[in-house]
């Protein structure tokens, strides 16, 4: 398969993790305007990745002129050329937030998908820039190079899109990697109290569930120790009062909640209830 195949070029992969590399560092030296906008980017507002939501924009705009074209060319109508030129210029234009975001994914990708995630990025900028050329031959009045460079373009970013879908199902980049927390039910010991220093994270498990245990002065906290970004293993993470950065790709969670306080994650991360009790630390799943 063609997805098999860019995973395992190495003139892709290694690349791909440092160009990775070198833009996440980047973001995290920018100091707070730039992380921020990087959660803007990311999707950490909305809940999922905001890239595929932009990508649909994109694909659907440049498909609708394709449409139109083939009209255009069935039967000359000056209103089907209009249309199909407008739509090309919407997707060159949605297609700027949308590389920006997809930029920013790409800049936490795992490590094992940066191949895939670079041939993804090269195949949709090059379908934006045959699309731009087509649009300047179409305001020229060259309506013959305009379909040519518009077919061209529709192939490439057709391309794009099945590397895209490879990267969501096959590597699984974007998708929530945290299970749900049902277990247990009932209050469980988990660890004595005294086992767990102040500010010295511990990884339990319990119910088969990997969970992470910290101590911030009189209060316990008791999350999933599963980044749930790509599992990155929180309990070897940096802790800053009721926070913990995840070791991998900078995750931010508020361990209060498990609400996100900075991306990659667009996921929030799944909390226990925690008490004391003769001594024991216990833990159970939250309540809805």
């Amino acid at each position: 398969m063609l997805s098999q195949y860019i995973e395992q070029a190495a003139a892709l992969q290694k690349p791909g993790q440092q160009l990775a590399g070198a833009i996440h560092k980047w973001v995290l030296q920018g100091g707070k305007p730039v992380r921020r906008l990087a959660d803007l980017l990311h999707g950490t507002w909305l809940g999922h990745p905001l890239h595929p939501v932009l990508t649909d924009v994109v694909v659907g705009a440049w498909t609708l002129g394709a449409l139109f074209d083939l009209i255009s060319l069935r039967s000359p109508s000056h209103r089907a050329k209009q249309a199909a030129d407008t739509l090309t210029a919407l997707g060159i234009v949605a297609a700027l937030p949308t590389a920006l975001s997809g930029v920013t994914d790409f800049s936490t990708i795992p490590q094992s998908a940066a191949g895939a995630g670079l041939a993804h990025a090269l195949t949709v900028k090059a379908s934006l820039g045959t699309f731009i050329l087509s649009l300047w031959a179409r305001k020229k009045g060259q309506r013959g190079q305009g379909l040519f460079w518009s077919a061209l373009g529709l192939a490439l970013i057709s391309l794009g899109a099945y590397l895209g879908g490879h990267l969501v199902f096959g590597k699984r980049v974007g998708v929530n990697r945290s299970e749900p927390l049902s277990q247990p039910e009932a209050w469980t010991s988990a660890l004595p109290l005294a086992d767990l220093p102040e500010h010295q994270p511990k990884a339990v498990e319990i119910e088969d569930q990997p969970v992470l245990l910290y101590r911030d002065q009189q209060q316990v906290y008791a999350v999933s120790a599963i980044c749930p970004h790509a599992k990155g293993p929180l309990a070897e993470g940096s802790f800053t009062g009721s926070e913990v950065q995840c070791p991998w790709h900078d995750s931010v969670f508020d361990l209060r909640g498990g609400h996100i306080v900075h991306g990659p994650s667009t996921y929030p991360l799944p909390c226990y209830e925690a008490r004391l009790r003769n001594g024991q630390i216990e833990v159970r799943a939250a309540s809805d």
